[in-house]
């Protein structure tokens, strides 16, 4: 099976990376839990942030996501750890779902696992991007 091509902007690349050698530098405990999004990091293809297509998910993006067991729809924000606050739905990309996200675009379905097993979601819209609003730098 082919995987899809993720999107990540060099920016996002670079800040990933640093939080990811952090984390393995200092809390070997959380080093497996930053695993999955290494990898993904990894199979990335690397777009200048100017040039990111406005359907992809970027850091900081806001996008509207149906859980595809469920069909509940829910809006998050794709937020950095710092800015993680489930309540007001944003969402860090360490954690499962955040890290699924990234890179992918509008109408894509992504999975990640839960201690349930594996949990599926659609990307049915991107609300806000920053990219796509000129800001290159967020």
């Amino acid at each position: 099976m082919m995987e899809d091509i993720i999107k990540v902007t060099k920016l996002d690349y670079v800040r990933l990376n640093g939080i990811i050698s952090s984390i393995k530098q200092f809390n070997k405990e959380a080093s497996k839990e930053v695993s999955f999004l290494e990898t993904e990091l990894t199979r990335a293809k690397k777009i200048d942030s100017k040039k990111i297509g406005a359907e992809f998910v970027t850091m900081n993006t806001q996008v509207e996501i149906v859980d595809m067991d469920t069909n509940k729809s829910m809006t998050i924000r794709l937020v950095y750890p710092k800015d993680a606050d489930f309540k007001k739905g944003n969402i860090s990309i360490l954690s499962p779902l955040g890290s699924a996200l990234l890179g992918y675009k509008t109408d894509s379905v992504v999975s990640f696992k839960v201690p349930g097993g594996l949990k599926k979601m659609k990307i049915c819209n991107i609300v806000f991007q920053p990219e796509a609003n000129g800001d290159y730098t967020t």
